[in-house]
C-alpha cells in the first residue's frame, strides 16, 4: 500500500473517533433536558399497592 493511501485511512479513522467523542459531549450537555420526557424515571407514577386477601404480608426489611 502506498504512504498516501494509509495517511487517509488513518485520517478517516481518526475523524471518526474524534467525531464520536464530540457527539457524546454534545449529548451529554445539550442533549436530554431534565424532566418528563428524559427517560430518567423520576415521573412515572408509583406502582400501586396490591390488593392483600388474607393475611397481611410482612413489610421488606
Amino acid at each position: 500500500m502506498s504512504t498516501t493511501v494509509q495517511f487517509i485511512g488513518v485520517g478517516v479513522v481518526i475523524a471518526c473517533a474524534v467525531g464520536y467523542v464530540l457527539r457524546a459531549t454534545w449529548k451529554t450537555w445539550f442533549g436530554a433536558r431534565p424532566g418528563c420526557g428524559s427517560g430518567c424515571g423520576k415521573c412515572a407514577a408509583p406502582a400501586p399497592e396490591p390488593a392483600v386477601k388474607g393475611r397481611t404480608p410482612l413489610p421488606m426489611a
